[in-house]
């Protein structure tokens, strides 16, 4: 969904990936031609078969010109990434430092695009992109926006361990379904447990933890906990929100939050954004069920008591599939990786959860401490339908990355059923990197088709952001339909140029 007042996010839904490769075909990305800066740095992720990669930025940067004062914080983790105007795509940053804080890195995508082209060529990137950083928010609010506190950077805020995140769209799953506007969702892992949303438009940061009023049916608000991550899941319908919550300690019971659009902490009627957005009143509900040890579950249940509650000591990320909105992917560092099904029953105009139920579905086996084999899964990443070298992914692709107790990271492919497993980039051997952390699709919306461009973000004392590039990647191909926006949008551009 494209808009230079709205942008797109990561454009996850299976049409908005197309139209965001469109305009990037029409206009090349094109926007005024500001100074560029380039990390240039040693690469901290190592591509592996056949795949290729580049830095980004990292820890210390602080772009030239870009009229901020702003060094990049470290040990980087979550990520999300969104068209913040035509032309710049944005990209948050979570640092799970003990001051946390969230960046926003803004590349130019012409230059992007360019620097992808010239790797893929086998030469360096050749050019600038990073035209800016800063802190991704400019206040912040601890009372659900009834009043704010200015900050530009983590020595006026109190934040703790920002682990992964997540940014959606709006309508994700379809017309009126899921958030009604560009929502980053992240939370701290331990500390305060607080689960927060950036309004990303207007750069306005809330706690939403503990300030959600109490909806029927479930334990009410939202709440308090060791959060590692949210995964939104498509309702069906367009009166709710569904955030699936992972916590990595705390309770460590995997919950549900099911919220109701346009409704303030009351109850009542509004139409400020946490209240539109679902994140102003609703209940939550616990898991019943144990992650498999190998195979499929299918009891899973949903009700309102901790008793019988999936647990786990290591839950970690999870994302959501693009493909089919109702499966979701979980990392688990002791575990392995898993998906889940959801069946969400709405059908009464509000959530049943006696009706609603999950299965399990464990894709890949727990390798614990050791290069080489996927363990010690953390972030994660599921990916929309593509077809890449002439092999069709239907249901996308689903990439892992570790935090392993070798100090090493490395990063995994493989289809949603856990075939294909392939390791695609690692950092063994860099004494400057750890651990891999966040890891976003970003294809789309450098105009290329799903699972073809990667970013990664690791940690240790140089902790970066990296491209990696599939050695499949393939420039999006517009259907038939499409070539009339492409026209149009070309000739906007030519109007512009001739002005």
């Amino acid at each position: 969904m494209f808009s230079p007042a709205i942008g797109i996010v990561r454009a996850r839904s299976r049409t908005s990936w197309k139209i965001v490769a469109l305009i990037l075909l029409a206009t090349g990305g094109a926007v005024s031609r500001p100074v560029h800066a380039l990390d240039g740095g040693p690469l901290q992720m190592i591509p592996r078969n056949g795949w290729k990669a580049f830095e980004v930025i990292s820890v210390g940067n602080d772009p030239i010109s870009d009229g901020f004062s702003y060094a990049m914080p470290g040990t980087f983790d979550g990520l999300g990434a969104w068209i913040s105007s035509p032309g710049t795509l944005s990209v948050p940053i979570n640092h799970e430092t003990g001051d946390g804080s969230i960046s926003e890195v803004n590349l130019n995508v012409a230059a992007l695009k360019t620097a992808i082209a010239n790797t893929i060529g086998g030469g360096s990137p050749g050019v600038s992109f990073v035209s800016s950083a800063r802190q991704a928010y400019g206040r912040w609010s601890n009372d659900g926006g009834v009043s704010w506190i200015p900050t530009v950077d983590a020595t006026t805020t109190t934040f703790g361990r920002f682990c992964s995140g997540q940014s959606y769209e709006p309508e994700e799953f379809g017309q009126g379904r899921g958030f009604a506007d560009n929502v980053y969702i992240t939370g701290e892992e331990g500390g305060t447990n607080r689960l927060f949303a950036l309004d990303l438009a207007n750069r306005d940061f809330y706690r939403i933890s503990g300030l959600a009023g109490t909806a029927p049916g479930g334990v009410g608000g939202i709440p308090f906990d060791s959060w590692e991550n949210a995964a939104a899941l498509d309702t069906g319908e367009t009166n709710h929100v569904a955030l699936l919550l992972s916590p990595d300690g705390g309770t460590s019971r995997m919950q549900l939050y099911i919220g109701e659009k346009g409704k303030d902490r009351f109850g009542a009627a509004s139409g400020d954004f946490l209240a539109r957005n679902g994140l102003a009143y609703g209940s939550y509900y616990y898991l019943n069920d144990a992650l498999p040890s190998s195979g499929i579950s299918l009891d899973g249940t949903l009700d309102a008591t901790p008793a019988g509650a999936l647990v786990s000591s290591k839950l970690e990320d999870v994302d959501t599939s693009p493909v089919d909105p109702t499966k979701v992917v979980l990392g688990d560092e002791d575990s392995g990786v898993f998906t889940f099904d959801f069946n969400l029953d709405f059908s009464g105009g509000s959530f049943n959860a006696a009706a609603s139920g999950f299965t399990i579905t464990k894709i890949h086996n727990h390798a614990n401490d050791l290069d080489g084999a996927i363990g010690d899964a953390d972030n994660v990443e599921w990916t929309d339908a593509t077809t890449l070298g002439g092999t069709s992914y239907p249901e996308g692709l689903i990439f892992v990355n570790e935090d392993s107790g070798t100090v090493n990271g490395e990063t995994w492919m493989s289809r949603p059923d856990g075939s294909g497993l392939t390791l695609i980039a690692d950092n063994i051997g860099i004494a400057t990197a750890t651990e891999s952390t966040g890891v976003l699709d970003v294809s789309a919306l450098v105009g290329y088709m799903p699972g073809s461009i990667i970013l990664t973000a690791n940690q240790g004392s140089i902790a970066s952001l990296t491209v990696l590039i599939n050695p499949q990647a393939a420039v999006s191909i517009p259907e038939p339909a499409g070539w009339l926006l492409i026209c149009l949008a070309a000739a906007g551009q030519f109007r512009r140029f001739r002005a």
